[in-house]
Parts: C-alpha cells; sequence; structure tokens
C-alpha cells in the first residue's frame, strides 16, 4: 500500500475516531463537522452516518437526524436499533404516526424493550388512539409512576374513569413524594380537573419549594383561572430560583406579552429561549408577534419560518405568517400560508367528525 494511500486511511479513520470522542465529550458542533468530513470520503459508513444523526438530534434539528437514521437503515437494515433512533427523532419533531411505526418495528426485533414500549404508548396517545395506548401502558405494569399516570390518563380518555381512579387515588393519598405529586397534578390538569391540580401541586411545594418546573405548573392553573397576576408572580419566582431554564424563560416571556405586561421584558426573555432553543416553535410564535406588532419587523417572517418548521401543524403560526407575509407584500407566499391554515382547519373538522361519529 503507497505512503499517499494509507496517509488517506488513517486520516479517515481519525475523523471518525475524533468525531465519536467529541460527540461523548458534548462538543457537538465539532463532531458533526468531523463526521461530516469522514462521511464525504466514506459516504456507506453507517456507524458514522447514526452517529451524526444523533448529532443532529442532540442540535435538535429532528428533519436532519430523521434524513441521517434514515439512510443508515436503507446502508443495514439488518441494524434494527436505528429504528429506536428512528422513532425517537420523529417523536422528537412530533411526528407521532411515523413514531409509532418504527418503534413497532424495533419492537418486532426486540420485543419487551421497556423504553420503545413507553415511548410507543404517548405517541399513541398523541394521536388519540387511548384504547391501544391503554395496552400499551398495561405491557409495562407494575411499572413506575409515569407508567402508572400514563395508564391513568389512557384509562381518563378512554372514559374508563373507575380504573383510573384506582390508580391516581393510592398515588394521591401517598402524597410522600413532590416528585410523584408534581407528575399527579399534569396528569389532573390533562383532565381539566383544575383545582384538584393544584391541591396536588400545593402539596407538593409543602414537601419540596424548590421543586423544578412546579411553579410554571402552578402558574399555569392561575392562568387558566385568568388569574393573571398570580400566575406572572408565580412564573418570575420559578425563573429567580431556576434562572438557567429555558422554559421558565419562555413561560414569563410569553404570558407578560399576552397579558399587556412590559413588551422590553417579554421580547427580552424570549429571545433568551431561543438562544438556548433556537427550534423552540412557540417561542418562535410569540417573539414574531411581538416583533410585528411593535415595528412590523421582516424578523417576524424568520421567527415564523422556524416555527413552522419545528411543528408542521402549527395553525396559528400560518394564520400570522399569512398576515406578516401580506403586510410584507410577499402575495405568493402567503397564499401558501393560508392554505395551509385551511387544510389543517379541515384536518381538525374532520378529527371532530369522526369523535363523534364514533360516540353515536
Amino acid at each position: 500500500m503507497g505512503a499517499l494511500l494509507l496517509g488517506i486511511l488513517l486520516a479517515q479513520a481519525d475523523l471518525y475516531e475524533q468525531g465519536t470522542a467529541l460527540l461523548r465529550a458534548g462538543r457537538v458542533a465539532e463532531a458533526e463537522k468531523a463526521f461530516r468530513a469522514h462521511l464525504a470520503a466514506k459516504p456507506g459508513h453507517v456507524e458514522a452516518r447514526a452517529n451524526l444523526g444523533a448529532v443532529l438530534a442532540r442540535k435538535e434539528d429532528y428533519a436532519g437526524a430523521i434524513e441521517q437514521y434514515g439512510r443508515a437503515l436503507r446502508l443495514a437494515p439488518q441494524l434494527k436499533v436505528l429504528h429506536l433512533n428512528l422513532g425517537l427523532a420523529y417523536f422528537k419533531a412530533r411526528q407521532w404516526e411515523e413514531a409509532i411505526r418504527e418503534f413497532s418495528r424495533y419492537l418486532a426485533a426486540a420485543p419487551g424493550q421497556r423504553q420503545a414500549m413507553q415511548l410507543q404508548a404517548l405517541a399513541l396517545m398523541e394521536v388519540e388512539r387511548y384504547g391501544e395506548a391503554a395496552r400499551a401502558f398495561e405491557g409495562l405494569m407494575p411499572g413506575d409512576v409515569t407508567v402508572q399516570l400514563g395508564l391513568a390518563t389512557a384509562y381518563l380518555r378512554s372514559e374508563r374513569v373507575a380504573e383510573a381512579q384506582k390508580i391516581l387515588g393510592p398515588l394521591l393519598e401517598r402524597g410522600d413524594s413532590a416528585e410523584v405529586l408534581l407528575t399527579v397534578g399534569q396528569a389532573l390538569m390533562a383532565e381539566d380537573r383544575g383545582e384538584e391540580a393544584l391541591a396536588a401541586f400545593l402539596k407538593a411545594r409543602g414537601i419540596d419549594a424548590k421543586l423544578p418546573t412546579l411553579g410554571l405548573h402552578i402558574g399555569s392553573v392561575y392562568w387558566k383561572k385568568k388569574e393573571f397576576v398570580r400566575a406572572i408572580a408565580e412564573w418570575r419566582e420559578e425563573l429567580k430560583q431556576h434562572p438557567e431554564n429555558a422554559e421558565a424563560k419562555f413561560t414569563l416571556g410569553a404570558g407578560l406579552a399576552q397579558s399587556g405586561g412590559d413588551k422590553i421584558e417579554a421580547e427580552r426573555l424570549l429571545r433568551a429561549t431561543l438562544r438556548q432553543k433556537p427550534r423552540h416553535a412557540k417561542a418562535n410564535y410569540q417573539l414574531a408577534k411581538l416583533v410585528w406588532q411593535s415595528r412590523k419587523s421582516g424578523e417576524a417572517a424568520v421567527c415564523l419560518e422556524r416555527a413552522v418548521a419545528a411543528d408542521r401543524d402549527y395553525r396559528e403560526a400560518y394564520y400570522l405568517m399569512g398576515t406578516v407575509y401580506t403586510g410584507l407584500g410577499r402575495k405568493a407566499e402567503a397564499a401558501r400560508a393560508f392554505a395551509e391554515v385551511k387544510r389543517l382547519s379541515a384536518k381538525e373538522l374532520s378529527t371532530q367528525q369522526d369523535l363523534f361519529s364514533e360516540q353515536r
């Protein structure tokens, strides 16, 4: 073997090893560069392509991760674990049906794998296939509190109230764990049982006043009750206790923007959220509303494009996008955005009609 060829092969190997080490060290941007450079020379290297998918997933570029995992699977369909990775990327991208399909393919090769079973159950909940979700959660029992709550929620939404109460009752009565009470409260909130949820959250606060996200959930109860001042106060305290929490920044920023609070502070908080999570669909949408209302800036269009890239079913974002494009004189793009609003509205109406048909 010639010295030049040997050097090239060693360099390629080095790039792959470097990328792997950088990924383990959490140096995601550098890892991406190493894997891309390696794949430019060896596009058929399955492990490198799968690792690039993992890098993109870490960056919350789920569309890119889906592409890379899919290419890796086409190169090596025998690597069934890639179906789990692909399913998780679809799950994070909120593409529920695709996630369910990939988890099913993985479980066919690895039956009983609990992570895939639980993720599949959660995805089934999102597409309102509650009976299937309940069966999936039942397959995980006896499970931890998240499994128990998932099963209880699936029962509630399948109108199997008595079975749900058998699970929820003991968890509420036990009440010895702030984390458990927080999770129970979230399940109650999902069922619009706000007062019971608030009682669970406040009981959790009595055990651990600094439990992360607790103030966000208490504030959400007050917000639904239209007690906006109390909600904002809860969110401020949450951010004070956990100043690096992106969701606390977003929630307070969005709350200020929607309740007529300090718009300058709201914009600052939303921008801070997006520095941490640039693909945060709701933060992009709320910032777009603010900048468009205050100064009719073209930045609003950029934010909205990011919002719908992260959530393809974000009807409100498409509507505002159409309005913004119209204001900017971009008529063809406005028409496409309004067409998406019409499509999503028809999809929602169809879902409601299907639901009513099932009840007859």
